[in-house]
């Protein structure tokens, strides 16, 4: 977390952040051109059966009779549709319409599935496309796929020996459109090409940043360290106070002695509290006997 704050800390300073951008233009404006403009066309043909449903009767034209032998499956047009995709998936073919592997121009043969015109149509179809950084050679290659997919189709039929009249046909749904230019791989290139260039400027500047850091830390003069007095403070006992006491334990003569009253003749009586005697005799009586 900490690396993203100061990647973004340095991306926002003036001084690093407008030529790490402008860096970043120049690489993805060198990217665009470097990567060349791919033409595009395409075309759609589908397996189309015969009048006569594929079946001929024995006559004088046709002595022989019979049907086709593509048609007498349930599946026939889409077998016939899979036989012939496979047929241009051999490399050798690709290579004489002009579309080697990792050769500058892509033929895609398929039954639709990647076509967006097809979606959600279900049928026997075809479909071509050929992807150049010609145009020419776009267009030439799916003329040439087309053509050798309708050779494909007959020779096929020819040798499962299926009379003329029950041929299962190619009919153009799509003719072949003319090649179109398609940039989307130079738009996306150069997008890569300045994110790219920014997170790798934006990393270099880091580095020198935290190398020069490091320098700066190791020149500087040591600074010695100062030892630390702590004075601590210890707060004086204070003298607990004594406990309050208790009736029990204090001297029975801080009390008055009660001692029980006689009762009188109707038996009551209440208790008096006999007062301590004064050991000390009254003033007047020891004058008088120091008098006398």
């Amino acid at each position: 977390m900490n690396f993203w704050k100061a990647l973004l800390r340095l991306l926002l300073q003036k001084r690093i952040g407008i030529p790490v951008a402008l860096a970043a233009v120049g690489v993805a404006a060198a990217t665009f051109a470097v990567i060349p403009v791919r033409y595009m066309s395409s075309t759609i043909m589908m397996v189309s059966p015969p009048v006569n449903g594929g079946i001929v009767n024995r006559n004088a034209v046709n002595p022989g009779g019979g049907g086709n032998p593509l048609l007498i499956q349930t599946e026939g047009l889409s077998t016939a549709v899979a036989t012939l995709v496979l047929a241009l998936s051999v490399e050798e073919t690709r290579v004489e319409l002009g579309a080697p592997k990792d050769g500058p121009t892509e033929l895609v043969v398929n039954d639709g599935s990647t076509s967006p015109r097809l979606i959600g149509m279900d049928g026997p179809f075809l479909y071509v496309e050929a992807t150049s950084t010609s145009a020419k050679a776009s267009a030439d290659v799916v003329a040439k796929a087309r053509e050798r997919l309708i050779r494909e189709l007959d020779g096929r039929q020819r040798e499962l020996g299926a009379p003329t009249a029950t041929y299962v046909v190619l009919m153009d749904i799509v003719p072949p459109t003319p090649p179109e230019s398609d940039a989307m791989d130079k738009f996306m290139g150069a997008a890569m090409g300045f994110v790219i260039a920014m997170f790798l400027g934006i990393s270099i500047v880091y580095g020198l940043e935290r190398r020069r850091a490091r320098r700066r830390v190791a020149r500087a003069p040591a600074v010695p360290e100062k030892e630390l007095v702590v004075h601590a403070q210890i707060p004086e006992k204070r003298p607990e106070p004594a406990p309050a006491a208790d009736e029990d334990d204090m001297p029975t003569d801080s009390f008055p002695a009660v001692v029980a009253e006689e009762t009188n003749g109707n038996g009551n009586g209440k208790a008096k509290a006999e007062e301590p005697e004064d050991e000390s005799e009254p003033e007047d009586a020891v004058a008088t006997e120091r008098g006398g």
